[in-house]
């Protein structure tokens, strides 16, 4: 008998697989109604007789994604704030951006090149860095591509760099290492003992700078951003970048735009929703 004789349709393998997401959110729901929770037994009761192995296996998986946990003083399921936070993550998103280029534009105007805003998101199995907006000057001039790269180098770009610097030292390098030292240019960083130096010498000055190290013939200067939770701790929660050309701006013109990005990364910080979880980085201390 073949392989393909013993494996079940591929129709039948996506029904079951909808079924799985079906059910999975429907206890999401129930649970959204019980303060207290449910236990194992009322659960796969209200799933209609599943297999008690499916129903563990459904709720196995909700709990490693962060979405349940079990109660062990009560021994019933209960919803985390996971998904609330995904809730207030998108209401807040567009406020967020809208607060965003209000602030970043005139930025742009005053330094004449590209200024982008990434944010840090507490993503399983290690945060990451992700650009939400790019702003060019209004006036018309020569500018690079605002999307020349969606990739964040974290030991190359400047944003990437400025956000490490924030997290203590050992944590910083894990990330970088989760992604090799790879040189993007002759310029680039490629070991961890230099990299330890940067990364003291960025946190002590509040920025950081990249002198093609990412892409040859472009640099770029990035401040972090602070916000406050509503447990009153600060956090990282993206950075600010000025990128240029370096045929049309020194290094000595990116050192020159520091007090008005720390200025825009400031006011970002101070207008950030806040969140009582979400994609927030502990400052080290």
């Amino acid at each position: 008998m073949t392989a393909e004789a013993l494996s079940p349709p591929l129709d039948e393998t996506r029904a079951e697989s909808i079924a799985s997401v079906e059910r999975a959110l429907k206890i999401i729901e129930w649970l959204a109604d019980m303060p207290e929770g449910l236990s194992f037994s009322e659960i796969v009761e209200r799933l209609g007789g599943v297999n008690k192995a499916i129903a563990f296996k459904l709720l196995n998986t909700l709990e490693a994604c962060g979405y349940v946990f079990h109660d062990d003083r009560t021994a019933n399921y209960c919803l985390t704030l996971r998904v609330s936070n995904l809730a207030l993550r998108k209401l807040s998103g567009a406020r967020l951006l809208e607060q965003s280029r209000a602030i970043l534009l005139p930025l742009a105007d005053h330094t004449g090149e590209l200024v982008r805003l990434a944010v840090v998101e507490d993503i399983a199995p290690l945060p990451r860095l992700t650009w939400v907006l790019s702003l060019l000057p209004r006036r018309q001039v020569l500018q690079i591509d605002p999307h020349y790269s969606l990739e964040i180098g974290l030991h190359t770009h400047a944003a990437g760099k400025a956000w490490l610097a924030t997290l203590p030292l050992e944590q910083a390098l894990k990330l970088v290492k989760a992604k090799r030292f790879k040189a993007m240019t002759p310029h680039s960083i490629v070991t961890p003992e230099a990299f330890r130096k940067e990364l003291k010498r960025t946190g002590a000055q509040g920025y950081a700078v990249s002198f093609e190290e990412h892409a040859v013939g472009v640099s770029a200067i990035g401040v972090p951003v602070f916000a406050q939770r509503l447990d009153g701790t600060r956090a990282c929660v993206g950075v600010v970048t000025v990128a240029a050309p370096t045929a049309r701006r020194s290094r000595d013109d990116l050192l020159s735009w520091v007090p008005a990005v720390k200025a825009a990364a400031a006011r970002l910080g101070g207008s950030w929703p806040q969140e009582p979880t979400g994609p927030l980085t502990p400052i080290s201390t």
